[in-house]
Formats: C-alpha cells, structure tokens, sequence
C-alpha cells in the first residue's frame, strides 16, 4: 500500500527543488502553487504569489490576450508549449520585462482540472541570439567592405594607373606644348583620383575582422606596383612592423605608392630597394639606381611635396637626394608614437 503523505511530501520536494519555476493555475486564472524558483524570478517572496492572478506575472498589454489563451487552454488542455514561436515576456514584481519560456500541463486535483505551467528564464539565450545577429550582420557589413575596397584595387585603380601611362607615353611625343601640358594636367589629375580611391580603400579595410598585417600591406603596395617596374623590387624590414599604427600607415602606404610610382614614371631604374624600420622613428627608404634627379632640381614636384606633407602631418619629415652612382633615395622619416 502506497503511503500517500509519503508521496506528497516527495512531490513537493521535487516541485521546490526544480531548477525552472513551477506555477499551477486554477480554471479561475489563480495561482494555487508556486515553487521558490518561480517566486524568485518575479521577484516576489515564497507565498506572496498565492491567490493572485496568473495574469498579473504578465505584462499589462498582453493581458487580455493572455485571459483568451488561458480560456483556450482551459477548454481543451493538454501538454504543449505556450506560444510557439511566439517570443513571450514575463512581468516582474518592479515592473520589469523579461523574455521566458512555458510549458503547460494539464493536472488532475479532486474533481477539477489545474493548469501547470513550467517557467524559464531565457534573458541569456534571447542576448546570445541577438549578439549573434550582430556579429552576422557586421561580418556581412565587412565582407561588403572587402568586396568594394577589392573591386576598386583591382579593376578601377588598375584601369586608372594604365590610362595615365598610356597618357604620359603620348605626351611625350606630342610636340604642341600647351597640349602636352593639358595632357600633363590630366595625368596629374589622374594621379589625385588614384591617391583618393586609395585613401577611401584603405578606410574600408581599417574596419577588417583583425588587427592589421602591416608586413602585408607593404608588400601589397610594393607588389601592385612591381608590374610596371623592370624588376621586383627588394624589400626589406627591420624592427616591430607590426607596432605601426593604424594614422601612420594610413600616411606611410601612400607615400611608398608614390615613392614607387616616381620610380616608374622617371627613373627608368633596372632595381628598386623599399626599406621599412619601425623604432624609435619609423623610415620608409626607397632607392633606385635611375636617371636620378635633374640638374638644378631639389626634388620639388607634386608627388614628392605630397609626401612630404604626409610626413608633416605626424611631425615627421621627408627628404629626396641623388643617390651617389645614380639614382635617388626617398627618406620618410616619422616620429613613432609613445
């Protein structure tokens, strides 16, 4: 014979030592048990709950929605989840919301049927999902990024710096002076635009998924431009490139294109030296052993004052000499940031 104050004092053991609140309703809407989980996550001390309107652990706005399911329930009950797929709040005793999860049971009491409802808190899981929808989201923004700054790379700078070449190569075969210079406004123009799109592309890829490669981003820039060199250019690295900041490289890399592009445009050097050294200063070296500069010139010209306003900007300077035996050097020197 099974002894009954035996069975209830285990079911209510079990029902206070669930890990999940417990509520059991009456046809009425009140609450005739609660477990001290289910108080706690409404805020409420054990017993308070007793007698009090299911209804009332629900948010005011939901309330009348939520009489019509419990009449539902109570017409036809049965073991299911309460609002599938629905995303459900409960109301604490302050007044606060937060996201849960209910199963309903149907259980038989004397000569009525009560209404168990299993409550969990999902705050954790609802903040997952939604730091989860960030991160997807923000990876789609970057990969977006990425794909612009690469179409813009490799299709409409390349289209750029061989329309300028190609204008460069006429203009100095075109004897009309003004339309040499017209042309030679053109290339520069071409320039600007080219030094612009580079700017908006390093811009996107700032915002990557991790720390930046500077070692790669070097050798990015030295390598777009190794096509129209006659040989690959040498490279060379010497302390913590990888400690370069993010406002520096965003002035170092566009100074070694146009260090390099320079090289391409006037030397007519057989081999190009790029030295990067990250210390206390951080250099940027170019050598070629070209033409070198043209008499009784200090090395004056758009490009190179470019530079070295980039190197102005972060204290720093920029100096072009011939390099003895032929040839000039380019020194960008900047200070390193502390």
């Amino acid at each position: 014979m099974t002894d009954t104050r035996l069975t209830n004092e285990v079911a209510s053991t079990v029902v206070d030592a669930a890990p999940d609140g417990i509520v059991v309703v009456d046809d009425e809407g009140l609450i005739t048990l609660v477990n001290p989980q289910a108080a706690t996550l409404f805020g409420y001390e054990p017993g308070e709950l007793l007698g009090c309107s299911v209804h009332d652990l629900v948010p005011q706005r939901f309330r009348a929605e939520h009489r019509g399911h419990h009449a539902r329930y109570r017409a036809a009950p049965r073991t299911r989840p309460m609002g599938s797929g629905i995303p459900l709040l409960g109301r604490r005793r302050d007044g606060s919301e937060f996201p849960v999860e209910i199963s309903l049971s149907p259980m038989a009491a004397d000569d009525r049927t009560l209404a168990v409802a299993v409550v969990r808190d999902v705050s954790a899981r609802v903040e997952a999902q939604e730091r989860l929808w960030e991160a997807e989201q923000e990876l789609r923004t970057l990969e977006e990024r990425e794909r612009i700054a690469r179409d813009l790379h490799d299709v409409v700078i390349q289209e750029l710096f061989a329309s300028g070449m190609t204008l460069q190569g006429v203009s100095s075969r075109v004897k009309d002076r003004d339309v040499a210079e017209r042309i030679s406004a053109v290339v520069d123009d071409l320039d600007r635009v080219i030094r612009e799109i580079r700017s908006v592309i390093f811009g996107l890829q700032a915002h990557g998924l991790g720390p930046s490669d500077r070692r790669a981003e070097i050798l990015g820039v030295v390598s777009e431009c190794a096509a129209t060199l006659e040989s690959q250019p040498r490279v060379r690295f010497e302390g913590p490139i990888e400690t370069i900041p993010d406002e520096t490289a965003a002035q170092l890399l566009p100074t070694l294109r146009e260090a390099l592009s320079n090289v391409v445009r006037h030397s007519g050097a057989s081999s190009t030296d790029v030295s990067v050294v990250a210390g206390e200063r951080i250099v940027l070296r170019v050598v070629d052993d070209g033409a070198g500069l043209a008499e009784g010139t200090n090395g004056a010209g758009k490009g190179l004052t470019n530079m070295a306003e980039r190197a102005a900007l972060l204290g720093g300077s920029c100096e072009v000499r011939a390099r003895p035996g032929g040839g000039t050097v380019v020194e960008w020197i900047v200070p390193a940031p502390r």
